[in-house]
């Protein structure tokens, strides 16, 4: 009995830890939290959000406001959660409550904190935003009274998603929970985000979101459009006004607008330039020309497919659609493998094995009875593919089929520094609501490409997207030359093999403007290609993407081996010069009257996000998390049981008595 118990408690140890861990750091709807010192929560309501975003050719102004109204009758501390895109350099947020219009400013993120804690306690109305993520953010609000309905007002620039003439806006409205396996540190944030999202087909608080999108993609437009959502548009020349066609849409799923730009023959070409204080920033976006199909290496592919719980539903049929057809793809006498991973991993062969009939119909066999459930523990299903023996004379390429429900991505990028060698790694993002930093961050160290499916109707598309990269030769050796005399610190500094359709994306700081930059590069042949800067003219935000993108580079040096007490003093000072949101910077903002009364209680309270469109609900709550109902039922099991025994141990010793 004794032995029993030991591991009743055992048990409730556990399940206590993996109540903690269960809930990871990808926030998409915006969740404000309020709940009071003895943790019951209070649910509080958000009224609307409004997106309005402004795009000139491939860069995006984004102003996001949610509002949320305190209905109870008590002051409240809010903490709201909500997701940006991975690129998204946040320079600006102001806080409204009432009639009170509070600017935030720039601060190191623990004097913010700092700052905010004692405004909180002092009673005044403060607001700290803070980045937990690239893609993920956290505001906090302190005092809103009874009755008072609160306003956060974002703002942000980011790049678009380009492949060749194709141009793809992507706005996050929902959420894919995230799993952090539980040999890993949990975050400061899993208490935060526990419970925050509702179960499919469960109750959400998360209110609708109105959409406006001003587009002037800078040349005439071939097609218009957008695989999320029904849109309607008016048209101003060459400018564009689009809203969603319902109005107000649910937020449960990400928006997607996608256009290509009608095609002249001539090289796309696009360029800002911005000077702030004598110093002159440019951004660049150039997309070679494709020199069409050549005669490579055979091909040794390697799949990874997700079937954990968070591919519940539409996400899994996508998944399994999209591995299919690039099993179709596969050419006779290359090799190939399949590796399935949810809580377990399960390789097809033990080898990579040669396309042929037989090897092809087992794949397809394997593929249609793979069924999404258990958890997203991607590492161990990375690190056995990527140890696989090589092919002589093969180029390996490696698929990853996933929505990245992972909390531990640092971990996988040390992975793919450390293990895959000579191989390219490319992902496909599937699902309403992928983890996109995870996604990208993974096929840029994997010196790859990513391509994002959101629907069963794009699989053809994406899927032919990505073999015709595959199939392609790369632009290589890539140089961007400045007039002599003129010295520039460019980001990305080491700059990358494209593929096709891809482009040359690179932010600048210029010693001194220029109007000339020659950009070249050689796949088949010698490519070289004159932009002119346009100095005459401001594009503001450039600056913002300049040091974002240093940002980020600075941020993967960590990853590859780096000290992060070398690099947070150099993040430090970019974003506190450019009045960025980083990792060690938040934007803090107080009033300074006094709103809440010294002998009024704070508490605190929470939205719940509204599950991503098209995911299960058996199958994708809580699976992709720690297992904490199944520990508590053991354990509950085994207590009754131990009640039973020393109930029978009693009724013998006194039938002995």
């Amino acid at each position: 009995m004794k032995i029993t118990l030991f591991f009743s408690l055992l048990l409730l140890t556990f399940t206590a830890q993996a109540n903690g861990q269960r809930w990871q750091d990808e926030a998409a709807t915006g969740a404000l939290l309020l709940a009071d010192d003895h943790g019951q929560i209070h649910p509080a309501t958000l009224l609307d959000t409004d997106a309005h975003i402004t795009v000139s050719g491939p860069v995006a102004e984004v102003t996001l406001t949610q509002r949320f109204h305190n209905s109870s009758q008590q002051f409240r501390e809010g903490r709201y959660l909500f997701p940006l895109p991975e690129n998204a350099a946040v320079d600006g947020m102001v806080l409204t409550i009432g009639d009170r219009r509070i600017v935030g400013r720039i601060d190191e993120k623990a004097e913010a904190e700092k700052t905010y804690r004692q405004a909180r306690a002092s009673g005044k109305k403060a607001s700290l935003i803070s980045q937990q993520r690239p893609n993920l953010f956290t505001t906090a609000v302190a005092n809103i009274a009874p009755g008072e309905t609160v306003q956060v007002e974002l703002h942000y620039q980011q790049t678009l998603n380009v492949d060749g003439h194709r141009f793809q806006l992507r706005l996050p409205l929902t959420l894919t929970p995230r799993l952090t396996p539980p040999t890993e540190a949990p975050h400061t944030l899993d208490s935060l985000l526990r419970n925050t999202v509702a179960a499919p087909g469960g109750t959400a608080d998360a209110g609708t979101a109105s959409i406006h999108i001003d587009l002037d993609a800078g040349a005439r437009l071939a097609t218009l459009g957008s695989p999320s959502h029904a849109i309607r548009y008016q048209r101003h020349g060459r400018r564009y006004t689009i809203t969603p066609k319902a109005g107000a849409i649910a937020m449960d799923r990400d928006l997607l607008l996608n256009w290509e730009l009608e095609d002249t023959g001539e090289p796309l070409v696009a360029s800002f330039h911005e000077n702030i204080d004598g110093e002159h920033y440019a951004l660049l976006m150039v997309v070679p020309p494709e020199a069409g199909q050549s005669t490579t290496l055979p091909r040794e592919t390697l799949f990874i497919i997700d079937s954990s719980g968070s591919m519940g539903g539409a996400p899994m049929r996508q998944a399994k659609a999209s591995l299919q057809l690039a099993l179709q793809r596969l050419k006779p006498g290359d090799r190939f493998n399949i590796t399935d991973f949810d809580s377990q991993h399960t390789l097809l062969f033990e080898t990579p094995a040669t396309v042929n009939d037989n090897s092809r119909q087992q794949a397809q066999q394997f593929v249609a009875g793979l069924q999404a459930s258990g958890g997203t523990h991607m590492l161990p299903a990375l690190s056995a593919t990527l140890s696989q023996p090589a092919s002589d004379g093969y180029l390996r390429q490696v698929i990853f089929i996933t929505d990245g429900a992972v909390g531990n991505e640092h971990g996988i990028f040390q992975a793919l520094h450390q293990q895959l060698g000579e191989a390219r790694l490319f992902t496909v993002g599937i699902g309403s609501a992928p983890n996109s930093h995870f996604m990208t961050r993974a096929a840029q160290f994997g010196r790859g490409s990513f391509t994002y499916i959101n629907d069963q109707n794009q699989v053809q598309q994406g899927m032919d997207t990505l073999f015709r990269r595959l199939e392609s030769p790369l632009m290589r050796n890539l140089q961007v030359q400045l007039p002599n005399g003129i010295v520039t610190e460019r980001w990305p500094q080491k700059l990358p093999d494209l593929y096709a359709g891809e482009p040359l994306l690179v932010a600048m700081k210029l010693s001194a403007p220029t109007e000339h930059i020659t950009v070249s590069g050689y796949n088949t042949r010698h490519w070289q290609q004159s932009v002119t800067l346009p100095t005459d003219s401001n594009h503001p935000g450039t600056a913002s993407l300049w040091a974002r993108r240093k940002i980020a580079d600075l941020m993967d040096r960590i990853t590859l081996g780096a000290a992060e007490t070398d690099i947070a003093p150099l993040v430090t000072d970019v974003a506190l010069r450019h009045q960025l949101v980083s990792r060690y910077t938040s934007f803090i903002a107080v009033e300074e009257s006094v709103s809440r009364p010294a002998h009024e209680p704070l508490l605190h309270d929470t939205v719940r996000n509204q599950a991503p469109h098209g995911t299960q609900r058996a199958a994708a709550w809580p699976s992709t998390a720690t297992p904490a109902p199944l520990l508590w039922r053991l354990a509950g099991v085994l207590l009754i049981v131990c009640l039973l025994l020393w109930l029978h141990q009693r009724r013998a010793k006194h039938g002995t008595a």
